[in-house]
């Protein structure tokens, strides 16, 4: 009967560990870079892509502020949004789809 029970405790420790090791993968969420020159990097890169901004927001952070008008270019809106050390620009089409077109250091 022993030789069972340790059976039965050895499985039920391996299946706990199986079934453990994704919930602790979805539990760790990764930091936006810490200095503005990181995040500057990141949304460069991003850019070069013509990355989403919800991509952008969500690598990076919020922006400070944000600033919409009409686009000449097309029935959608150009933004500007704001971060510390840098200015993203973006074109947001008529479907509610924004890109990053360009990133700017600032000061």
């Amino acid at each position: 009967m022993k030789g069972i029970w340790k059976k039965g405790a050895a499985t039920a420790a391996v299946l706990f560990t199986l079934l453990a090791l994704p919930l602790t993968a979805c539990g760790k969420k990764t930091e936006p870079p810490a200095t503005p020159e990181e995040r500057l990097a990141l949304a460069q890169a991003m850019a070069e892509e013509k990355a989403e901004v919800d991509a952008l927001i969500e690598a990076i952070g919020e922006p400070a502020s944000t600033t919409y008008v009409s686009s000449c270019l097309g029935d959608g809106e150009d933004g500007q949004l704001e971060y510390e050390g840098f200015t993203v620009y973006t074109y947001r089409d008529a479907t509610g789809k924004e890109a990053i077109q360009d990133v700017l250091a600032t000061g």
